[in-house]
């Protein structure tokens, strides 16, 4: 399993995941066979996440046999923590159970 997360700023990933992202280049291809689980938190709504999760999988379609199981859209965040009083942060945490 893999799980991909990222707050949302000006539309795109932050910059470690993208760090994190480009640094697999040279072996990506051994990444492979995985469930795939996207999380985004923006203070936007949905419809803004949509270009990063568009990019998170245009990642994923590099990995061979893997397949993006959930996108989880954590809107209307800003501040840190700000996402445990929302019910998308129960969503997650249940998502995440239910994976062994």
């Amino acid at each position: 399993m893999l799980v991909l997360a990222t707050p949302v700023y000006f539309y795109s990933m932050d910059g470690m995941l993208k760090t994190m992202i480009d640094r697999t280049l040279p072996r990506y291809t051994e990444i492979k066979d995985k469930e795939i689980y996207l999380i985004a938190t923006a203070a936007a709504g949905e419809s803004f996440m949509k270009r990063i999760m568009e990019a998170l999988e245009g990642f994923t379609d590099c990995l061979p046999g893997s397949k993006v199981k959930q996108k989880i859209y954590g809107s209307g965040v800003y501040q840190k923590g700000e996402i445990k009083d929302t019910p998308i942060y129960q969503a997650a945490y249940t998502a995440g159970k239910m994976i062994s």
